[in-house]
């Protein structure tokens, strides 16, 4: 079937799913019961059904293209559950444009619009790729740690769309090594503190 109907447009296959589950089904019914309807009444059955396909069809669509649209905007990464009234924007230092931008992240929504990762009051961490991996291994749904290529590379295509620090991007040159060297000391326990804060912060215990 797929075979078949691989090389039918969007708009032809969204016709043939019309007339076989719709047009031809009511045809049947008026065939068999054609002497208990008026042709207005005919009609107007016709009319709605097409209508109510073309409706279920165009949302149909629009979900799953917003659903690729959004996934492809996240590099199939997804994400935890935040609660941003509770969220201590100013341990972050976001401003609202950037608390938007980060539910729109986590919702799996595309935004115009990059979360500005700036100094952190309380450890003085600006610009440092660490603390992002860091805040990254809370919001992403299993953590970031130990990824493969192939995932490594997905997170540095999200970085670079997603995140800049304040006042300059994301450098994805050292976005490799820089990975690595925090894979391996989070493992060691090297950033234990900074990460308690950050989890205080999100209010994720």
């Amino acid at each position: 079937m797929n075979s078949k109907l691989g090389h039918l447009s969007l708009n032809q296959l969204s016709f043939l799913i019309i007339v076989l589950f719709g047009l031809l089904p009511l045809t049947t019914f008026f065939i068999i019961a054609h002497n208990d309807f008026y042709w207005t009444q005919v009609v107007a059955s016709y009319l709605l059904v097409v209508l109510l396909f073309i409706l279920v069809l165009v949302v149909v669509i629009g979900w799953f293209k917003a659903k690729e649209m959004a996934n492809s905007d996240v590099e199939g990464f997804s994400f935890v559950k935040l609660s941003f009234k509770k969220v201590d924007r100013e341990y972050f230092g976001f401003d609202d444009s950037d608390l938007q931008n980060l539910e729109l992240l986590t919702n799996l929504l595309p935004s115009t619009e990059k979360i500005v990762i700036r100094e952190v009051p309380k450890n003085k961490q600006t610009g440092n790729l660490r603390f992002l991996f860091s805040f990254l291994d809370f919001i992403i749904d299993d953590g970031i740690q130990g990824l493969g290529k192939e995932s490594r590379d997905s997170l540095s295509k999200l970085v670079q769309k997603r995140f800049c620090f304040d006042g300059s991007e994301i450098n994805p040159n050292t976005f490799a090594s820089s990975y690595s060297k925090w894979s391996q000391k989070t493992k060691e326990g090297d950033y234990s503190d900074t990460r308690k804060a950050i989890a205080k912060a999100l209010c994720i215990s």
